[in-house]
């Protein structure tokens, strides 16, 4: 009997270390998938911040071709306002402003702060393409944001408007 017994049990343990085994092959055999998640997970997230003291209404174009990008700012604003980017970001072009007009303070853990004459826009040439924008605006006055994404490569346009106000926004 007690022979009998080991082999209940000797049979049940061997059913369920072959359930745990066909289990870890179709993990092993559905981790295929398991690159473009971790992708995802180590995708470029950028943070931007925007400074303003009376309702604002800005556009923001974001020109992606393979790894670099193109980031436009535009102020349709009477104030002077301020912009917070990456320290990677290097400034390409102003409109509608003397150039000396748009400066920058040194970099600080991470990020320049560029101040935007009135009704003025910004380039930066952005050597690694974001993945995603969060957008924070501290201010307790709304801003309008008119966002644009362009994909360069696929000619697809994204084009959404955004009313923030003290709040952080993740913007794709």
């Amino acid at each position: 009997m007690l022979q009998s017994l080991r082999s209940i049990r000797l049979g049940t343990n061997r059913a369920a270390a072959s359930v745990g085994l066909l289990a870890v092959v179709v993990l092993a055999a559905s981790s295929s998938s398991a690159p473009a998640l971790l992708g995802n997970l180590r995708g470029t997230v950028v943070d931007i911040g925007i400074e303003h003291d009376k309702p604002l209404s800005l556009s923001l174009e974001v020109s992606i071709l393979e790894e670099m990008a193109s980031v436009e700012f535009f102020s349709e604003s009477g104030e002077t306002i301020l912009i917070s980017v990456p320290s990677t970001w290097v400034r390409r072009e102003v409109k509608n402003a003397p150039i000396h007009t748009v400066t920058s303070e040194t970099p600080s853990l991470g990020f320049t702060r560029w101040k935007l004459p009135p009704r003025a826009g910004i380039s930066f040439r952005v050597p690694e393409a974001p993945d995603s924008i969060v957008l924070h605006n501290p201010s307790r006055v709304q801003m309008k944001l008119d966002l644009v994404k362009v994909n360069l490569s696929t000619e697809e346009v994204e084009r959404d408007i955004l009313l923030i106000q003290e709040d952080t926004v993740k913007l794709w």
